[in-house]
């Protein structure tokens, strides 16, 4: 029996003019995740998926006083089209992508990327690729999100994994300027 986990594509969009500003935040204590995610692989519906999205992504935002994201359907339209493909591997495209492989559904690798939080030196500010994920969920100019899905069944490289993809639309990657 083979496993068969979607792939699932996600991209945020940031319309705002991009500034080399970094934004410092010192916070003392960050809760455990307690994100509102379905139980299983499955979404109800289209709109339940979309609406798991932005609810999973706005409760990590609103940690770091990061506004919340609106659904992007163009976004969405690209993630899926991205997604098709079933590789494991960034579009190379102007815009920042966070994937990731193995999680139950995409919300738990929205967890995933939460997380990373507990390794980010918010005295310093700086990109990291071990934090990545978090700073590109959490970027401030980031205001809408949109994510596509496909079952591969182990194509292009994707061995029954689920892979999460996001970006930040815009002149640059929101989180990594200046690196």
């Amino acid at each position: 029996m083979r496993l068969r986990l979607p792939v699932f594509l996600l991209l945020p969009s940031a319309y705002a003019a991009v500034t080399v500003t970094v934004h410092t935040t010192t916070h003392t204590t960050l809760g455990a995740a307690a994100t509102p995610t379905p139980p299983s692989t499955e979404y109800t519906s289209p709109r339940a998926f979309q609406r798991a999205i932005l609810e999973t992504h706005n409760f990590y935002r609103k940690e770091h006083n990061a506004s919340a994201l609106a659904w992007n359907r163009t976004s969405a339209a690209y993630a899926a089209d991205w997604a098709e493909a079933c590789e494991f591997e960034h579009s190379g495209g102007p815009t920042g992508e966070n994937l990731a492989a193995g999680y139950p559904n995409a919300t738990s690798s929205i967890d995933a990327w939460g997380t990373e939080r507990s390794s980010y030196d918010f005295k310093k500010a700086e990109f990291s690729h071990e934090t990545g994920h978090f700073t590109q969920v959490v970027w401030k100019d980031t205001t809408t999100v949109g994510c596509g899905r496909r079952e591969c069944d182990g194509r292009g490289g994707s061995p029954g994994w689920e892979n999460v993809q996001e970006q930040v639309e815009g002149v640059r990657n929101g989180n990594s300027e200046g690196v």
